[in-house]
């Protein structure tokens, strides 16, 4: 049951906001008396936390996977299927999406302190796991230029994230294949300044 209330709480965020996704909508989405809801929930806050948690949850666990399949690959390999992997994740759950932009958008102040805790847990990972790849493809390379390039990858990745709300179809498409294009570029200058140092 905490699973129906949690994909319907997304399901209703993603429609009508946090204010709009009301108890009463929730419960008769998922069948059940709005009163149930306080069996699995203490309050409306705490069921947001968890379907938000889980939102952001699936997001992490996409980026770890797209990461540890290709953990073992040239690094615009790690790079390019890391980007694609994102993509993949929130193209195929399009609501869960919309929550995320707009949960990301208009924090809720209720749940901001979560939200930022979580983002930055993510964006340690992230930084930690790039940095390994990047330093076990060019040992010489200096740390402030792993950390350069790292900006560089989290700004194309947010160009195409955000590219998901704007574009459909084939402007999509041309969006994520001019990304893979930087990505190879960037990849490009550090075999060139790296690679036989």
């Amino acid at each position: 049951m905490r699973k129906k209330l949690i994909d319907a709480a997304l399901r209703h965020y993603s429609l009508h906001g946090y204010q709009g996704a009301t108890m009463r909508k929730i419960a008769t989405d998922v069948g059940i008396k709005p009163a149930s809801i306080y069996f699995f929930y203490k309050n409306k806050e705490a069921l947001f936390i968890d379907a938000f948690q889980q939102l952001l949850d699936n997001h992490f666990h996409a980026m770890e996977r797209a990461l540890q399949e290709n953990k073992d690959k040239p690094i615009e390999q790690i790079l390019s299927a890391m980007l694609h992997g994102s993509v993949t994740h929130h193209k195929d759950d399009e609501p869960g999406t919309k929550a995320y932009i707009s949960l990301v958008t208009a924090p809720i102040p209720e749940i901001k302190q979560h939200l930022t805790s979580h983002m930055q847990r993510y964006n340690d990972w992230l930084v930690d796991s790039l940095e390994a790849a990047l330093k076990s493809s060019y040992p010489l390379m200096p740390s402030r230029e792993v950390a350069r390039v790292i900006k560089q990858f989290v700004l194309i990745g947010n160009g195409v994230f955000w590219g998901i709300n704007l574009y459909e179809g084939k402007d999509f498409a041309e969006q994520v294949d001019l990304a893979d294009q930087m990505i190879q570029t960037l990849v490009l200058e550090l075999n060139q300044n790296y690679q036989n140092i």
